[in-house]
């Protein structure tokens, strides 16, 4: 009998070792963007309640090995990972790959809100960006003058 496994996605690599992975495997999606509709694995999609609530899940399904495969700015559930492997008292076991780095060429502008971002992106007329979970809700309020471009995580 094989191992049941958590694993965490989010990533590439995550959903590229779920489609290897059999019925005893939980793949577990934050539950942005598209549930894949080929793999054998059981998904998941929705948070945990926290660290505690993340115990509870591995401790109700008999979970042996939590994989976390999230995405390199997954911080939060990451965090919540390793403490809840810990309560359950199972392996832990994390990819981590770095985030996305400047490079040559490249000009970053990284803000904390809507009221930065409007700011930052005011001298442009047609600014390209991206937002990772943070909603939409203040589109209605990008200025007339621009055209935006946004890269964001689908909401459902």
């Amino acid at each position: 009998m094989s191992a049941r496994l958590l694993l965490l996605g989010g990533t590439t690599e995550a959903l590229r070792l779920a489609r290897r992975l059999g019925p005893e495997t939980v793949y577990s999606l934050a539950g942005l963007g598209r549930v894949p509709d080929d793999l054998a694995c059981r998904v998941r999609v929705g948070g945990f309640g926290g660290a505690e609530g993340l115990a509870a899940f591995i401790v109700s399904e008999d979970i042996e090995l939590l994989l976390d495969l999230t995405h390199p700015y997954a911080a939060q559930i990451s965090h919540n990972a390793a403490r809840a492997a810990e309560i359950a008292g199972v392996p832990c076991w994390a990819l981590r790959r770095p985030g996305w780095q400047p490079g040559a060429g490249d000009d970053w502008r990284e803000v904390d809100g809507w009221d930065e971002l409007t700011r930052a992106l005011a001298p442009f007329q047609r600014p390209f960006f991206t937002s990772g979970r943070e909603p939409l809700v203040h589109l209605h309020e990008i200025p007339e003058h621009q055209h935006w471009t946004v890269r964001c995580l689908q909401a459902e």
